[in-house]
């Protein structure tokens, strides 16, 4: 791959120009290993990954959703970082168009269908804890979504195609960068995309604020609920085992049929793996542990209904309130997931936002706020990196997965 050195500005010669550009390389070197770091790391946890979601465990729609997000940064690590490091590295002496105009496109189109992968799992997190008695996205309906998301996603990132290409830039030296191309400056097109790539950022980035908030409301008046509810106790009754012998005696918290059912339905609708517990299942566990305990029929709280209770109701409600915090810590993981993408968005969306209004206010950096310039504009990369980190940490699943995969590859070895 050759790059064209840029053109000597006046007065300037040919050496004093690759001199320039021999500082530039060192001035981004930071810049150069945070993002090779960033490669290395977000290649081989995100195909850990597609590994062991893909792979390894049953499919669900939040685990297809995880396996779109983990392909989508995948790609990014493997075509786009390695490319904008050589941008990078080549900061004003990059003089290949047609390269610039396709990673970049590419880039955008990655991180548009990882926007709208974020927003079905969001939808579909609030579907399951705010709405659980309405019909679910089901994993042929999340198969749809990432489709449509990714049609979208490339169509949205088009235009880049025509816009992005070679700018001539005019510092110490005369040089080019890889952003808007010459012919298009002058045009308004530049500035419809970029403030439509901005209106597209504010849009979701509220939408998925609005539905964390819809579900963190939910869960709180869930707790409080529950937390508010008067239990009342069982008569006490003594039961004869089966072989006759010793008698026992069980205090039984009885609530009524309604509450009970209402706040097993809502809290149950999925595990941490998005897999919904039956009532079939539910009674043949009720009806084995009854076998090991007698019924008493108990008045319910609101003296209308009447209930058959067995002694190891406190299994049952172990079992349920295991289902609970498996759904509200999905939910949670896949909460800090879309947080940590919205904040690696920050500073990015920060400079082009102040770029657009003023759009010389970066064009004279030297030194290290150059620097520290170019690594902010390219904090989004940081989300194509994060995820395997946030799963590590907040799923067992995962982690068992990959201890087992490591495992065996060190037993190969």
């Amino acid at each position: 791959m050759e790059f064209n050195m840029a053109t000597p500005g006046k007065g300037t010669t040919q050496d004093s120009a690759e001199e320039y550009h021999s500082q530039i390389a060192v001035l981004m070197s930071p810049v150069i290993v945070t993002m090779g770091i960033m490669m290395l790391v977000g290649f081989f946890g995100n195909i850990l990954v597609i590994y062991i979601y893909a792979v390894r465990l049953k499919r669900s729609t939040t685990r297809l959703f995880i396996t779109a997000l983990a392909v989508a940064d995948t790609v990014v690590c493997i075509v786009c970082i390695p490319v904008e490091i050589v941008v990078v590295r080549y900061l004003y002496s990059f003089d290949i168009p047609w390269l610039c105009r396709v990673f970049r496109t590419i880039v955008l189109a990655c991180v548009t269908t990882s926007i709208s992968v974020l927003i079905s799992i969001a939808v579909d997190r609030y579907k399951r804890v705010c709405t659980p008695f309405k019909s679910q996205i089901s994993v042929k309906r999340a198969k749809i979504a990432v489709g449509i998301g990714c049609i979208v996603a490339i169509t949205l990132a088009s235009p880049s195609m025509v816009i992005l290409g070679r700018k001539t830039v005019n510092r110490t030296v005369v040089g080019y960068a890889c952003a808007t191309d010459d012919s298009m400056v002058k045009t308004p097109f530049p500035g419809l995309f970029n403030g439509m790539q901005l209106l597209i950022a504010v849009i979701s980035i509220s939408t998925l604020t609005t539905l964390y908030a819809l579900i963190l409301k939910r869960v709180r008046a869930q707790k409080r609920y529950r937390e508010g509810m008067t239990p009342k106790v069982s008569p006490r009754k003594a039961c004869s085992t089966q072989s006759g012998e010793a008698t026992s005696v069980t205090d039984t918290v009885i609530t009524s049929t309604r509450d009970s059912t209402l706040v097993s339905a809502q809290d149950n609708i999925a595990t941490s793996d998005d897999t919904a517990t039956s009532s079939r299942d539910n009674t043949v566990t009720s009806a084995h542990e009854g076998s090991l305990s007698c019924d008493d029929t108990i008045t319910s709280n609101d003296d209308t209904t009447t209930s058959p209770i067995n002694t190891n109701g406190k299994k049952v409600a172990k079992i349920n309130s295991g289902l609970k915090n498996g759904t509200h810590k999905t939910t949670l993981m896949m909460f800090i997931i879309t947080a940590v993408f919205i904040l690696s968005f920050v500073p990015h969306l920060a400079l082009m936002a102040t770029r657009a209004v003023q759009k010389h206010t970066y064009a004279h950096l030297e030194g290290a706020p150059l620097a520290l310039y170019n690594l902010f504009l390219r904090t989004y990369f940081i989300n194509s990196v994060s995820n395997p980190i946030i799963y590590g940490f907040m799923s067992d699943k995962f982690r068992s997965q990959a201890k087992i995969v490591f495992r065996r590859m060190c037993c190969k070895k």
